[in-house]
């Protein structure tokens, strides 16, 4: 008996731990594709086409979005419009194909400037089966991005494919 009052006190405390950490979600909402978790103190919000997150200092940008083949055009529309809105200047992405989590991904990498100076904006494509669409989106600078390094490695390591 003296060992259950003390495990169920850890268990409890883990508990109360566990949801302070990230916010999970599933994309898209119907029929989910995929599951990404954020921290829980990055600042989160829907957007047109799914969900953005910023961490406390607002330096780095993520956003997870998703389309049907009829929106995808639409979508990716509405990114054009929020580079320009961010005074992102649109020049000829990198290109390439490479697995993310073992789900094919294709990359642009956009190696540009805005308002602040050098910039990089990648977008990453993900199928998400029935005719739909992923996109991941990052946006910061390259200092920007190694201070919110490990925090922006976790979300992209809790990527999973729902099978």
């Amino acid at each position: 008996m003296t060992l259950a009052r003390p495990l169920a006190a850890v268990i409890a405390a883990l508990l109360m731990i566990a949801p302070a950490f990230a916010k999970n979600f599933a994309v898209p909402t119907k029929n989910p594709a995929v599951t990404i978790t954020v921290p829980n103190d990055w600042k989160t919000q829907e957007i047109d086409y799914g969900y953005s997150a910023r961490p406390q200092d607002e330096a780095v940008f993520f956003s997870v979005e998703f389309a049907d083949a009829r929106n995808i055009d639409k979508m990716l529309a509405n990114n054009d419009a929020w580079m320009k809105d961010n005074k992102i200047k649109k020049v000829e992405p990198i290109k390439a194909e490479a697995p993310l989590n073992g789900i094919p991904a294709t990359i642009f990498q956009y190696r540009t400037t805005d308002g602040n100076g050098p910039t990089k904006v990648d977008f990453i494509l993900l199928p998400a089966g029935q005719n739909r669409m992923i996109m991941l989106t990052v946006w910061g600078s390259d200092e920007e991005r190694e201070t919110h390094g490990k925090e922006l490695d976790a979300i992209f390591g809790s990527i999973k494919a729902i099978n």
